[in-house]
């Protein structure tokens, strides 16, 4: 991607932080990345473009690492795959954390774009990690419960501190993108799955 994209990009993602995707025009978008306003539409067919490209580029990453990870795991026990898989979208939404933010707000909002990307990366994201726990419940090495159930609550598990980042600084004391964070929201969701899934 050549430079100038990049640089809108970068700007756009900045902005839709700070004042979301409606509270953000094309000529801030210009302003911020220092170019002329036509170019967003030249490169990106306007503000809409700018931000599908944003989310399909911040998916098909974690997609891309989750397939490279899936292929160096494959050997390992269920449980520990399944923490990987974890481990790998805690970090990624910590990396990314204004992208992981903008996409989680669009989500909640009732519009053609949160229908499509629920359709077409939110069930990319659920498969990911419903595909380890259906394949340790079909070896028995898990218990044979709902797998949409545990899926659920852990993808909210994921996604509530880039809604609600005020009230985990508030409440756990912990900066909600911070490694430290991190670590301990995927211990968490470690506890929760182990609960669910492993016989006692």
């Amino acid at each position: 991607m050549d430079q100038t994209k990049m640089r809108i990009l970068s700007a756009a993602a900045k902005l839709f932080d700070i004042h979301g995707y409606k509270g953000t025009s094309v000529r801030h978008i210009a302003e911020e990345a220092q170019v002329n306003s036509a170019l967003i539409s030249y490169h990106f067919q306007g503000k809409q473009g700018v931000l599908e490209t944003l989310i399909a580029s911040y998916f098909d990453t974690l997609f891309r690492r989750i397939e490279e990870q899936e292929s160096e795991c494959k050997e390992i026990p269920l449980f520990d795959r399944l923490e990987k898989v974890v481990a790998l979208y805690v970090s990624f939404q910590c990396e990314h954390a204004p992208i992981t933010r903008l996409i989680q707000r669009e989500l909640s909002v009732e519009s053609m774009l949160a229908r499509e990307v629920l359709t077409l990366y939110i069930s990319r994201w659920k498969h990911g990690l419903s595909r380890v726990i259906e394949q340790g419940m079909a070896t028995g090495d898990f218990l044979p419960i709902s797998s949409d159930r545990v899926v659920l609550a852990v993808i909210s598990q994921m996604t509530y501190p880039f809604l609600q980042a005020q009230m985990v600084r508030q409440v756990y004391d912990l900066e909600p993108y911070s490694e430290e964070f991190a670590l301990w929201l995927q211990a968490s969701i470690m506890r929760y799955l182990r609960a669910c899934l492993l016989p006692t």
